[in-house]
């Protein structure tokens, strides 16, 4: 459950929003849970980013 909580975070941290209630839960979060989270969330992005660019100039 906590490790979810992590990525929920770092998702809306990616994007800009959360709410306020959301937000007070985040301090119980470990730094390893967000640091990790963070890492592979950004290595999915820059993944999918590098694939939508090779099919475009396929």
């Amino acid at each position: 459950m906590k490790w979810l909580a992590g990525v929920s975070a770092v998702l809306s941290a990616f994007l800009g929003i959360r709410k306020g209630k959301a937000a007070g839960q985040d301090v119980k979060l470990r730094f390893w849970q967000i640091a990790v989270a963070a890492l592979l969330l950004l290595a999915c992005f820059i993944g999918g980013l590098l694939l939508l660019v090779s099919l475009v100039t396929r």
